[in-house]
């Protein structure tokens, strides 16, 4: 056998010999899965804040269903509709010539709410009628009052 052939055939055993250890390489390849778990965490909510804003006038004697007026901040990342409205005790700018605790206003409260504040809102301004009464016997000093009615609004992520 010449040189040349020796050469070739070892050329071509070399050859055949990478295919065939490549492909052994490939093939032994393990293939792998895995189990285990991930985390997530849910936020905790943040308390709304709501704020008396400047009223419409709209109480006197003999008034029913007047507007109570407010603003309303929604710090959490969703928005949030309230369903349901409850009120303190009222207070006046004057206790001396119309104190509120003498009945020259009453609350009365709406069988109905829904009120929407946007995620990450500031000082959101709403506003409810039907809520405030000023009977026929208010006093004559409850003239240009600022009434203050404490709400507490209730309701869930929308």
């Amino acid at each position: 056998m010449n040189t040349r052939n020796l050469r070739r055939r070892g050329t071509a055993v070399l050859a055949l010999m990478l295919v065939v250890f490549g492909t052994g390489v490939a093939f032994a390849a393990w293939t792998q899965t895995g189990t285990g778990s991930g985390a997530a965490k849910a936020k905790s909510a943040v308390a709304s804040t709501i704020l008396a804003t400047t009223p419409t006038a709209d109480l006197y004697p003999g008034k029913t269903g007047g507007t109570v007026y407010f603003s309303v901040d929604n710090p959490n990342p969703y928005a949030v509709t309230y369903t349901s409205l409850a009120s303190g005790t009222v207070t006046s700018s004057d206790a001396t010539n119309c104190p509120a605790t003498s009945g020259n206003v009453t609350v009365t409260t709406p069988t109905t709410v829904s009120i929407t504040v946007p995620a990450n809102s500031t000082a959101v301004s709403q506003s409810i009628a039907g809520v405030t009464n000023m009977p026929t016997t208010a006093a004559n000093g409850c003239q240009g009052v600022t009434f203050t009615v404490p709400l507490t609004l209730t309701g869930a992520s929308s």
